[in-house]
C-alpha cells in the first residue's frame, strides 16, 4: 500500500525485538506494492537489513511454508521468511501479522531488461519449483486448487454494493461508469471462467508447486545476479499453467519467452488451463479493485487513485482482458472447437 498504516512506529521496534531479537536502528515505510492489506518497510540493525512486511486479516499460511520449505531443498531463489526466537514463521501485533525477510538489495524485472541468459536461468529455476517434491507436510499448509471457486462471492458482493449504488467519491463515480462500460467482458470473463473450470475439475491435470504471483515485480536481481522470487502469498498447489500463464501471452517479446522456455525446458502447454488461468487473473482483478473502491472504507486517496488506474487499464489493449481472450482462442483452436 502507498500509505503508511495506523500504528505506531515505536510498538513495531518493540515487537520485533521482543519476537526476532533485534535492535533496530532504524524503521522505514516504504509505499510501494499493491496489496490492499500490506505494508511494507525497511529495517536497518547495526549488522544487517531487512525487509519487513505487515499484514491485516491473517496471512496464508502458503505464504511462509512454501519459501521456507524450498530453501531447505536448495533452491536459494526462493526468499524465505526469518523464524522468530521460538522458532515461527512471523510474529503478530494487534490486527498486523508481522513477516520479517531479508532485504534484497538489487532490482526488479519490472523496473530493467532480463538478458537472455536470466530469462533461461529464470527459466531453470521455475522448472526447480515445479518439480519439487510435494510431501504431505507441505500439503498441509498450501492449498490446492479447487477450479472456478474462486472470486465468485468477491465479485457478487462488489457487483451488489455497486448495483445499489453503495458507494460515494469522485472515484467510485469514474470506476462504476468504467464498470458498466465494461460489462459485456466482465459477464463474459465470468461465463468462460465458469466453464473452462468445470472442464478441468472434471479432468485435472497434474499439480505440481506454484508461485501463483510470478510477474515481473516478484523477481529481484540481487547485486550478485542471482535471480531471488519474493512474495509468496498466492502460493498453491496446481497446474503448472498456474505460472506459465505469465510467460504466455502476456507482453512479453519472442525472444524472452523463447529464453525462458529454453531454461524451463520440454513444456507441452495445456490450453484449456492456461485460458483458464487467465481468466482467473481476470476474475480476481475485478473482485480484487471493485472491493478496493466500493467496500473498503479505510484505503486513502492515493490507493484508491491506483484502484482506478488499474481496474481501467485491464481493458487496455494488450492488457489483462485482452490476454484472457488470446489464450481463450488458442484453446479453442488447439480442442477444434468453433468461438
Amino acid at each position: 500500500m502507498l500509505v503508511k498504516p495506523d500504528i505506531s512506529d515505536d510498538l513495531i521496534i518493540e515487537r520485533l525485538r521482543a519476537a526476532y531479537g533485534l535492535a533496530s536502528q532504524s524503521l522505514d515505510f516504504l509505499p510501494i506494492g499493491n496489496d490492499a492489506r500490506a505494508w511494507s518497510y525497511s529495517v536497518k540493525t547495526a549488522d544487517r537489513d531487512y525487509f519487513l512486511k505487515l499484514r491485516k486479516g491473517g496471512i496464508n499460511p502458503a505464504a511462509l511454508a512454501a519459501p521456507d520449505y524450498l530453501r531447505r531443498l536448495g533452491i536459494d531463489s526462493a526468499v524465505a521468511p526469518h523464524a522468530t526466537e521460538s522458532g515461527c514463521l512471523h510474529t503478530t501485533l494487534d490486527d498486523f501479522a508481522l513477516l520479517l525477510y531479508p532485504f534484497v538489495a538489487g532490482k526488479s524485472e519490472w523496473d530493467m531488461a532480463l538478458s537472455g541468459d536470466e530469462w533461461r536461468r529464470w527459466g531453470g529455476i521455475m522448472r526447480a519449483i515445479h518439480n519439487a517434491p510435494i510431501k504431505p507436510t507441505l500439503e498441509q499448509s498450501v492449498p490446492r486448487e479447487v477450479f472456478a471457486e474462486k472470486w465468485l462471492d468477491k465479485l457478487q458482493a462488489v457487483e451488489t454494493a455497486f448495483a445499489q449504488e453503495a458507494y460515494a467519491g469522485d472515484i467510485a463515480q469514474v470506476v462504476a461508469r468504467l464498470w458498466r462500460e465494461n460489462a459485456h467482458e466482465i459477464a463474459l470473463a465470468r461465463s468462460r471462467y465458469l466453464s473452462l473450470g468445470a472442464k478441468l475439475a472434471a479432468d485435472p491435470p497434474p499439480f505440481v508447486l506454484c508461485h501463483a504471483d510470478i510477474h515481473r515485480a516478484n523477481i529481484i536481481i540481487d547485486a550478485a545476479g542471482a535471480i531471488r522470487i519474493v512474495d509468496w502469498d498466492e502460493t498453491i498447489i496446481a497446474p503448472a499453467e498456474r505460472d506459465l500463464m505469465f510467460f504466455l501471452h502476456d507482453g512479453l517479446s519472442r525472444a524472452d519467452t523463447a529464453a525462458f522456455f529454453a531454461g524451463y525446458g520440454d513444456a507441452p502447454i495445456n490450453w484449456l488451463a492456461l485460458a483458464y488461468y487467465k481468466y482467473d487473473w481476470a476474475l480476481q482483478e475485478f473482485a480484487d479493485y471493485g472491493e478496493r473502491v466500493f467496500l473498503f472504507s479505510d484505503i486513502g486517496a492515493p490507493d484508491l487513485a491506483l484502484a482506478r488506474r488499474a481496474f481501467e487499464r485491464l481493458f487496455a489493449p494488450d492488457d489483462v482482458v485482452e490476454r484472457a481472450r488470446q489464450a481463450y482462442k488458442c484453446y479453442i483452436e488447439a480442442s477444434g472447437s468453433a468461438l
